[in-house]
């Protein structure tokens, strides 16, 4: 190859998400993509991949959609391309908010074309729920001879990696063309192996996303030369998370030693964890701690007791069982008491074998073949459900009021009915004269009772 092509590969930038519901938090997690963009433009590099979970919603709120272009626009102005794939996070049914900014010239949407950058093919497999793995079809894709080196981007958990659900030797043994690399999204954690000749990276995340992931945060630089593929990493310096264990001694005064122990750390602006231990069985409120805390200017603060005779909140829970979710589902349809297009719909959506950018087409040819096979002269019969609904309503209705009779002073009740009864019949007659009458009306029917 002619030079040495640098790229910079970032994923599962989760721009949006309110950790702990802080708004602060949801800056931080824009601010870190923000210091990826940066340094790409700072180190000149041929290329930003993201591999996926750009956003951490599939409905981004509008100012992370707009603070998110600013941020690309640097790149763009830089002419440095930005290469990107959907991540299962902010994956939508048909376009993705990835079409919209390639349509804004901001992004190229990989795919089963090449992106080519220098003598470097790029190709991308956007996220792909589990049940489709197996019947993936790798011969979309189209190759180039011009290729000195292919890389494959991907936003999956894979194997041989933890919780891998699709073997990354398969991907390898299938794909038309030899892989070079694989840069994967959605594990957050950094990994880097070698499966046969192939190199196989998760870059992780570039915030972290829980408590768990204590491994400093950063971005993979991949190097593309004629000796090979070389990846490096560079870090992110993000907001520390700061765990503070506290071995509760005095069963007199715990708060001394839980104020004590949190001085020692400095925790102002720090998202902080605080683990209880011990042997004291004192009580103690979470809300005191809490307040120390916001005192020494916490950003955010979780409390965990975990003291060894601490009374064990779960002795008295009941027993919970989970059961099979899709018989639990249809028991809850069963319910609902759903109409026949209502259970076709449900029908399927809930179909792993449709693609989710069919089921809107899908759903519409479904109803229309149904209201076309409809015969709309015949009634309507009610269902179990609905006719027990019609019979308490009907239950339910109150009496009708009868006519209060006035009665003169000095009359008798007696004889005021027989007087009522008369004028009534009077006003029966008259009627009978001058109204015609009424023939039977059919009961009307909507789509929605055929439905």
């Amino acid at each position: 190859m002619d030079r040495e092509i640098r790229l910079i590969h970032t994923a599962d930038t989760h721009i949006g998400y309110r950790q702990y519901h802080s708004d602060v938090r949801r800056r931080d997690f824009l601010e870190a993509f923000e210091k990826v963009i940066d340094d790409a433009i700072d180190m000149k590099v041929d290329a930003v991949i993201h591999a996926g979970d750009l956003f951490d919603s599939r409905n981004p709120t509008l100012e992370d959609i707009l603070e998110t272009i600013q941020i690309m626009s640097k790149l763009k102005m830089a002419e440095i391309p930005l290469l990107g794939i959907v991540g299962n996070h902010e994956s939508k049914q048909q376009t993705q908010w990835l079409d919209l900014l390639e349509n804004m010239r901001l992004v190229r949407r990989l795919g089963n074309s090449p992106f080519m950058a220098g003598k470097i093919a790029i190709y991308g497999i956007d996220s792909i729920p589990r049940p489709k793995i197996q019947s993936f079809d790798y011969s979309v894709f189209e190759t180039t001879g011009e290729a000195t080196h292919n890389i494959l981007v991907m936003h999956q958990l894979m194997k041989p990696f933890p919780f891998g659900e699709w073997d990354v030797a398969e991907v390898i043994h299938s794909f038309p063309c030899a892989l070079d690399a694989i840069l994967l999204g959605d594990y957050h954690k950094y990994e880097k192996t070698k499966v046969e000749n192939t190199w196989v990276t998760y870059c992780g995340s570039t915030e972290r996303n829980s408590a768990a992931e204590e491994e400093p945060r950063g971005y993979n630089i991949i190097t593309v030369s004629q000796k090979g593929i070389d990846i490096g990493r560079r870090q992110i310096n993000t907001r520390e998370f700061l765990h503070i264990v506290v071995d509760i001694k005095d069963e007199n005064d715990a708060y001394r030693d839980i104020f004590n122990t949190i001085r020692e750390y400095d925790v102002k602006d720090k998202v902080v964890f605080i683990e209880l231990k011990g042997n004291s069985q004192a009580d103690i409120a979470y809300s005191e701690i809490e307040e120390f805390l916001d005192k020494q200017e916490v950003l955010v603060s979780r409390i965990s007791d975990l003291r060894n005779n601490y009374p064990d909140e779960t002795e008295n829970q009941p027993e919970i069982i989970f059961s099979d979710p899709d018989i639990a589902a249809r028991e809850e349809i069963k319910k609902m008491d759903l109409t026949d297009a209502g259970l076709l719909i449900d029908e399927i959506i809930r179909d792993l074998s449709i693609p989710k950018t069919t089921i809107d087409h899908k759903t519409e040819n479904s109803i229309a073949t149904m209201i076309e096979q409809l015969d709309f002269s015949q009634e309507i019969p009610l269902n179990i459900h609905r006719k027990k609904q019609v019979e308490t309503t009907r239950k339910e209705e109150p009496p009708q009021n009868k006519e209060t009779v006035f009665v003169e002073k000095g009359e008798d009740k007696k004889s005021q009915p027989s007087r009522k009864k008369k004028k009534e019949t009077d006003a029966v007659d008259k009627d009978v004269e001058k109204k015609p009458q009424k023939t039977k009306v059919p009961r009307q029917y909507n789509l929605g009772d055929y439905l």
